[in-house]
């Protein structure tokens, strides 16, 4: 047992509880890890397997979907966490009517992306996969319930669906190279991954005594929900846009100039060098997890102390930044050859220019903690939609001309201005432009975090 200086229990209870969410963390921790292994792992077959022309009609169909994602989200399921914690005796209700919303934010989702999908007289082939990887998200109601085992810091559970989800999905998919299935039966393999979850999901929530029968739909609630999860939504939907509209874009601006088998390529160059790009993305989410509390704890005790943990913090990612990109931008097109062949020596190229991006990423990933810190979600949404409307101004002046180098800087301009400049037109977020800045100008001053 421990006791603290006064004697109590209370240390002994403080350590359980930090034990409790340290093994929560970990487990989302090898969450992370085995589903980055497992998509890296598929993604290296399922290219050689399918080439630059097929890789990219798959990409720019889950592209063409993943624009409206945050129609199925409705940006809730932080809020869903919030309100279990906060009435748990009201979580069968609070879960079906997010389950009902969700669902018809996937019907929303299926009509739009047909919809479009028509107006744009999309060749058949696309127009399939776009169906079909637009009917996964009707599975996605079920998939609530991992915010019921969050709210209950049960990361375990969640973890432990995800891992096996992760394996039976790339299993699947790995099949699909062995038989050598047609390219459509990649995008059912969206169906396949959303359905295992649910299923996943469902069993576990009934493993720990609860039935998915005994939610129910609050109309009262519905409006509650809605008007506390609209900005997220809308923010939802400026971060989907801004990420996968550039391979829609490639394939429809190229499509009319070079044709559209030479985009389709071009979409598969893009999209091969950027999984391997978003993959990185995952090494500054982590660090900033395990410093998030910290910088936290001296927000509400010690002004001078967060300044200086926000500042440690960009240090921090200014230098990881410089240790993965130099390396990248000279090993790129070596690497993206041995990964995934010699057709895909354009996707090298494309990667070392990639590795000017992982600044913007790293520096975005700690600003967010500054965002939270100060609970700026207005400002947060504003940037969001500047980058998105941004990015596709300059893909649209860019792509054209430059191809798919053009919409990498498009990208990069519209991340320059998102998470940069609109600080200085926001009195709340100027001391943070200030604070990156020294982060960036100082970062061989980076020391621990006690």
């Amino acid at each position: 047992m421990i006791r603290d200086r006064e004697g109590g229990l209370w240390a002994a209870g403080r350590t359980a509880g930090f034990r409790k969410y340290l093994g929560n963390t970990s487990w989302l921790f090898a969450d992370k890890v085995v589903r980055l292994a497992a998509v890296l792992v598929t993604s290296i077959f399922i290219t050689r397997y399918l080439g630059p022309e097929l890789f990219g009609q798959l990409n720019y169909a889950s592209a063409f979907v993943g624009m409206f994602f945050a129609l199925t989200s409705m940006g809730l399921d932080d809020i869903l966490v919030r309100d279990l914690v906060r009435r748990p005796d009201r979580g069968n209700k609070l879960m079906g009517t997010v389950a009902g919303i969700k669902l018809a934010g996937a019907g929303l989702l299926f009509i739009t992306v047909v919809v479009l999908a028509w107006l744009k007289a999309m060749p058949p082939n696309k127009f399939a996969m776009v169906v079909i990887i637009a009917l996964a998200e009707f599975l996605k109601p079920v998939v609530v319930v991992e915010q019921f085992f969050n709210a209950q810091v049960k990361g375990r559970v969640s973890a432990k669906v995800n891992i096996v989800q992760s394996l039976l999905g790339s299993a699947f998919k790995l099949a699909l190279v062995v038989v050598h299935a047609p390219l459509v039966w990649f995008a059912w393999a969206y169906v396949v991954e959303m359905l295992i979850s649910a299923v996943g999901f469902g069993l576990a929530y009934g493993r720990h005594g609860h039935r998915l029968r005994e939610w129910g739909f609050s109309r009262t609630m519905a409006v509650y929900l809605l008007r506390q999860s609209w900005p997220l939504l809308v923010y939802g939907l400026a971060l989907y846009v801004q990420a996968k509209i550039d391979q829609v874009m490639i394939g429809d601006i190229l499509g009319r100039t070079l044709g559209q088998e030479a985009a389709d390529k071009e979409v598969g160059q893009y999209s091969a060098a950027l999984k391997m790009i978003e993959a990185l993305g995952f090494i500054p989410t982590v660090i900033l997890a395990s410093l998030a509390p910290a910088i936290t704890r001296a927000r509400a005790t010690d002004r001078s102390l967060y300044e200086d943990r926000l500042v440690n913090l960009y240090r921090l990612m200014f230098i990881l930044f410089l240790v993965v990109s130099v390396p990248l931008y000279f090993l790129a097109e070596p690497i993206m050859v041995l990964l995934f062949g010699e057709e895909f020596r354009m996707a090298g190229h494309l990667l070392a220019l990639f590795a000017i991006r992982l600044f913007f990423t790293n520096m975005g990933v700690a600003k967010s903690s500054f965002i939270t810190n100060e609970s700026l979600f207005k400002y947060s949404l504003v940037t969001a939609v500047v980058g998105a409307v941004l990015n596709i101004t300059m893909n649209y002046l860019l792509i054209p001309t430059y191809q798919s180098i053009g919409a990498i800087w498009a990208m990069i301009g519209s991340f320059f201005v998102s998470i940069f400049l609109v600080d200085l037109f926001f009195k709340e977020a100027r001391p943070n432009f200030v604070w990156m800045m020294r982060g960036i100008g100082t970062f061989w001053r980076v020391h621990k975090v006690s």
